[in-house]
């Protein structure tokens, strides 16, 4: 199976080597920059998510939350860590 594997790598790094007459990608033009680089950049109350203060403990969450009587939520990654950490 792992040659399988290798081979079908090989094909694809060839068909995307023979096709390379793609074009450069254009430079952005050092007036344009900062415009661009402010409508890209999370703006203030966009993720207000990120103005929890999250623990990491599940634990130390755990009680907090039976303290204040209030719910938890877990967040985790598709293997299971929790907040993909392996």
């Amino acid at each position: 199976m792992p040659a399988k594997i290798a081979i079908g790598l090989l094909v694809v790094l060839a068909i995307s080597t023979a096709s390379g007459g793609a074009e450069p990608i254009a430079k952005i033009p050092d007036a344009d920059f900062d415009r661009l680089l402010k409508a890209i950049k999370p703006q203030p109350d966009e993720s207000p998510w990120r103005e929890i203060p999250w623990l990491t403990d599940v634990t130390e969450a755990r009680r907090k939350a039976s303290a204040e009587d209030k719910p938890i939520v877990i967040l985790t990654a598709a293997d299971g860590s929790p907040l993909s950490r392996t």
